[in-house]
């Protein structure tokens, strides 16, 4: 049985901490309507979340037919810049996160955040909801040569943290790969933007409520 004092906690952020699809939404569609292409609606958004932003513009350009290697690689520079100037409190927490990883960090845990999303958004939310002392290592998709599923950047993260056991927290299947490539144990949060049913994907334990974390975080170290 580990301890509070030797485990790491790290965190996925889109769909997992905070709900940033309606925000990538609206990024997504100040650029289709300078392209003069039908919008996303919030349910595709979704469903292109995960993989990073590069590839989450392509495969939401490819929806609406635009494939055209040169037109896509044109449009992220102007994506990325809507991006970094929305404003970052609309991405909303989930209900009880920030309590959550509050009560985590006084009971001794180190926290950490392994995302695909790009560095500058990922700090323009962190600052913007007041956690940057909440962690300690934080690697984002352009941080590494290479991003989640890969499980380089969660790894790194554990080890920024300098601690001896690993749980992760994610809500995708991208997630699951990642845990299951570092063999490190998933608790999967059951309302982000997962695609598969619950079951098809590998995982410690699942939640739906954060005000009840903690409590779990407890139970998967007694097991």
């Amino acid at each position: 049985m580990s301890t509070a004092a030797e485990t790491a906690l790290i965190f996925d952020l889109d769909g997992t901490l905070i709900d940033s699809a309606p925000v990538i939404m609206m990024v997504a569609n100040r650029l289709f309507e300078e392209l003069r292409i039908k919008p996303l609606d919030l349910a595709e958004t979704k469903s292109f979340v995960g993989s990073g932003a590069a590839a989450l513009l392509e495969q939401s350009l490819a929806s609406r037919g635009v494939e055209t290697p040169a037109i896509v690689d044109a449009a992220f520079p102007r994506f990325e810049k809507f991006y970094v100037e929305f404003n970052p409190l609309e991405n909303k927490p989930y209900p009880g996160v920030e309590a959550a990883l509050r009560a985590l960090v006084a009971e001794g845990f180190a926290l950490g955040l392994c995302t695909n999303k790009p560095t500058p958004p990922t700090k323009a939310v962190v600052e913007a909801l007041g956690w940057d002392d909440l962690f300690g290592a934080v690697i984002c998709g352009d941080t590494l040569k290479v991003r989640k599923p890969d499980p380089e950047p969660l790894r790194t993260a554990f080890a920024e943290l300098k601690r001896s056991n690993l749980i992760f927290i994610g809500d995708s299947e991208i997630d699951a790969e990642t845990a299951q490539a570092a063999e490190a144990p998933l608790l999967l949060f059951t309302e982000g933007y997962r695609k598969s049913p619950v079951e098809a994907l590998p995982h410690r334990a699942a939640f739906s409520d954060w005000t009840a974390f903690p409590a779990l975080v407890s139970d998967t170290l007694a097991a």
